[in-house]
């Protein structure tokens, strides 16, 4: 058997082969970066809400005692959801209270990353 070492490709001077990969989008040829993505399948970072307020505990913990019960489903309330956003303010006309599932899938509908039922 022949050696086939001539098809091997010579390690850079560091020794070590960089990690060549596809782009992760479907049947696009182009090599990917540590993200996975090419430069033109990218996904754009996440935006980035306003921070909350140092009184936000007080508030939250207001809020979840004036409604305990889920706003979508009537299960217990344990988050704290604004119905405008953060950039609105945390008037408790802005806020209602959620289950984790409940808000979960609002945050999800209001950002585009699934339909509505």
């Amino acid at each position: 058997m022949r050696n086939r070492a001539h098809l091997v490709a010579a390690a850079p001077p560091g020794g070590v082969m960089p990690v060549v990969r596809p782009c992760r989008r479907r049947w696009c040829p182009r090599y990917a970066d540590a993200s996975g993505f090419c430069d033109e399948h990218r996904p754009a970072p996440f935006a980035t809400s306003p921070p909350l307020p140092p009184g936000w505990p007080a508030i939250r913990a207001a809020q979840l005692a004036a409604f305990p019960w889920c706003h979508e489903c009537g299960g217990v309330a344990v988050e704290v959801h604004h119905i405008r956003g953060r950039e609105a303010g945390h008037a408790p006309g802005n806020l209602r209270s959620l289950c984790s599932a409940c808000h979960r899938h609002v945050t999800a509908v209001e950002a585009g990353w699934m339909s509505a039922p």
